[in-house]
């Protein structure tokens, strides 16, 4: 089977000659990404408009040997319900044939519940087509390729998904493609919120081991955002499959090499697309997994809280935030506000998992700290100038095999065992001196459960870090 280019002379040059001096404009020199690299993010557009962002991400594969090119791809032209694959034959384009990895290709459709093959889903689609003539200029006819559809909204099985491809190509020398463009026809300034937002998400993802972190912040930023656009990342399904694909692989990391949209081609930014190039990669040492917010960051958001508080006087409930030309502001975060009048405890409210945006949290949370903790009486406008706020920003809970793994000073740790559970912030350790005297407080005072329930098998103990910061 030979699958006919669909879109050249229209994405891109359909004579061959030209097609290879337009693929050379957008390849550049480029020094190799920080880690190793297991797979990239390339935009599929029209080359006008995205080439310059499809050459950056296929730039380095020049110096990297490999023999499969799995794409993973987002399917413009059909509903999907598992990835969709051509399992055998060729794709054609203006500079030749490219071999379809049909033993790979087996290999997925073992899985039965998460692939099909399914050709006509492939007839029109231009999103694996764009990325072959990169691939052909770059490697000619030594690399095959692996070609597989996701529009799925199923992230459990998106991350099973990209986790098999991940065991797949761990039997081989290969390499994968995410191909998908970001924001629709937003004006240009939302586009930039949105877009920048969700790359970043994407790096958290990695960092954090978690594709579910990445599906959740684009639904929170759609939520701000539906009325500008109808998808914060059209290959939102191959990106997350990609995610679970490259920690399979044992990446740590996404770098981004490059950010921009059709706007700053056309000159045109009233309705614009999204595109960004990167790298999924490992590094050594493993990046930190908290969110990185400099100091004016943090005093922005220790602001924001007190100005929800005052609010809170006044309307009697907090509102929501819009889409924060912050990236950092966008990500989901699990988040504790804590509140001290005269260094006592006044109020703390929060989350150990992400339950919105980092501004909507600290917005929301502040006013519970102040109003709602039911240990306290409410905050009265009296005490609010005396009152210092303190914000934790929380890493995501790891499950523990027992108190020995718990870092005096470092962790905070949330028990539970049947229907109690109970926390600690790592702040709480400047009043035991004593592990044993932190875990047995947190299950009887906190957790409601025996002292010594912590030393119990059918315990869950989980850690945490913080980034915590105060006002001064």
């Amino acid at each position: 089977m030979i699958r006919k280019p669909a879109v050249a002379g229209r994405f891109y040059e359909a004579q061959p000659e030209k097609l290879r001096a337009e693929i050379s404009g957008f390849i550049k020199t480029a020094a190799l990404p920080a880690g190793s690299v297991a797979g990239f993010l390339s935009p599929h557009a029209g080359y006008a408009y995205s080439g310059a962002a499809a050459g950056i991400a296929f730039s380095p594969l020049k110096d990297i040997s490999f023999d499969t090119l799995v794409i993973m791809a987002t399917g413009h032209a059909m509903s999907l319900s598992k990835g969709a694959l051509l399992a055998g034959g060729f794709f054609e384009t203006p500079l030749g044939a490219v071999e379809i990895d049909s033993a790979f290709c087996a290999d997925l459709l073992r899985e039965k519940k998460l692939f099909e093959n399914l050709p006509r889903a492939h007839e029109t689609e231009h999103a694996v087509e764009v990325q072959l003539p990169f691939l052909q200029a770059l490697k000619g006819e030594t690399v095959k390729i692996v070609p597989i559809l996701f529009n799925s909204a199923d992230a459990a099985l998106l991350e099973e998904a990209g986790r098999a491809i991940g065991r797949a190509m761990k039997r081989g020398k290969a390499m994968f493609c995410v191909s998908s463009d970001l924001s629709h026809y937003p004006p240009g300034n939302v586009a930039e919120m949105s877009d920048r937002s969700v790359l970043l998400a994407l790096r958290q993802a990695m960092r954090n081991s978690s594709p579910g972190y990445f599906d959740l912040a684009n639904r929170l930023l759609l939520s701000k955002s539906s009325r500008y656009m109808d998808t914060t990342a059209c290959g939102q399904a191959a990106m997350t499959a990609g995610v679970a694909a490259a920690l399979e692989l044992g990446c740590n990391d996404f770098e981004l090499a490059l950010y921009t949209h059709s706007g700053k081609v056309s000159g045109d930014d009233s309705a614009v697309v999204g595109y960004g190039a990167g790298y999924f990669t490992e590094v050594s040492p493993k990046p930190a997994e908290a969110l990185e917010l400099p100091t004016a960051m943090k005093d922005e958001l220790l602001a924001l809280a007190r100005k929800s508080i005052g609010a809170g006087f006044k309307a009697g409930k907090t509102q929501g935030q819009p889409l924060s030309p912050r990236p950092e502001f966008n990500q989901p975060a699990a988040i504790f506000v804590t509140l001290t009048l005269g260094g006592n405890l006044r109020g703390c409210i929060g989350s150990l998992e992400p339950r919105g945006t980092l501004a909507d949290m600290v917005v929301s949370y502040a006013g519970a700290a102040a109003f709602e903790d039911s240990r306290f009486e409410r905050v009265s406008e009296a005490e609010i100038k005396g009152i210092k706020i303190e914000v934790s920003v929380l890493s995501p809970l790891e499950l523990v095999k027992g108190p020995e793994a718990v870092k005096t000073g470092l962790h905070g740790v949330y028990v539970k065992s049947g229907r109690r559970s109970g926390t600690y912030l790592p702040q709480v350790w400047e009043h035991f001196k004593k592990k044993e005297d932190f875990l047995s407080s947190l299950c009887l005072e906190k957790a409601g459960l025996d002292a010594d329930a912590w030393k119990e098998k059918t315990t869950e103990l989980y850690t945490y870090t913080v980034n915590s910061f105060t006002e001064k």
